[in-house]
């Protein structure tokens, strides 16, 4: 799917090894830590006056590590840690599903549900809150199942080398572009 920049009006970020180190996602805000350059790179694409949405699927939750106030205390680090750089996210979403997992007890069958990546859902949820259709948003992922969820929703997708730089191969996808990191997906999507 092409990148068409006159009709871009939204940006939707994966988390963890986008915005964040890998390995692992942070379960504390001690934990979280920023890639350099990744908040900066949100306070451009806020002062070009995109929609920056944050679509992340957190299984801690599902394996009973993370509570949806741990989540919301990272949550809370990041949107004072990007106010420090004149950056915000305008909506953030995350599915707290796992197919194999509910509260810490392993599935027996697995339970799919329409929200985790690359199921399309919580990209569905931006769009509806910006009021913005698919063609007017790209996606910033590190994994091909965060391609897949792009590519299922209607909008093209940039690829980052950071976190999981496309190695877990899920599936055989290319995203328009590859960067080293959001940094430099942000300098292609803004300055190309």
């Amino acid at each position: 799917m092409l990148l068409d920049r006159a009709r871009l009006k939204g940006v939707l970020l994966d988390r963890d090894g986008v915005l964040n180190e890998e390995p692992g996602p942070p379960l504390t805000p001690e934990e979280f830590r920023w890639i350099p350059g990744s908040a900066e790179a949100v306070a451009q694409l806020n002062a070009s006056g995109l929609w920056v949405a944050v679509v992340t699927n957190q299984a801690a939750m599902a394996r009973g590590k993370l509570r949806p106030e741990g989540l919301q205390a990272i949550t809370d680090q990041m949107t004072h840690d990007l106010a420090a750089v004149q950056g915000h996210v305008d909506g953030f979403y995350f599915c707290p599903h796992h197919p194999d997992w509910q509260e810490g007890v392993r599935r027996v069958p697995p339970h799919p549900c329409t929200c985790r990546k690359p199921e399309p859902g919580l990209l569905e949820q931006a769009s509806q809150a910006a009021g913005l259709p698919p063609e007017a948003w790209v996606l910033i992922g590190d994994k091909t199942s965060d391609l897949e969820a792009a590519r299922r929703f209607g909008c093209p997708s940039i690829g980052v080398r950071t976190g999981h730089a496309g190695q877990d191969q899920a599936f055989a996808l290319e995203p328009v572009f590859w960067a080293d990191d959001l940094a430099g997906a942000v300098q292609y999507l803004l300055h190309e």
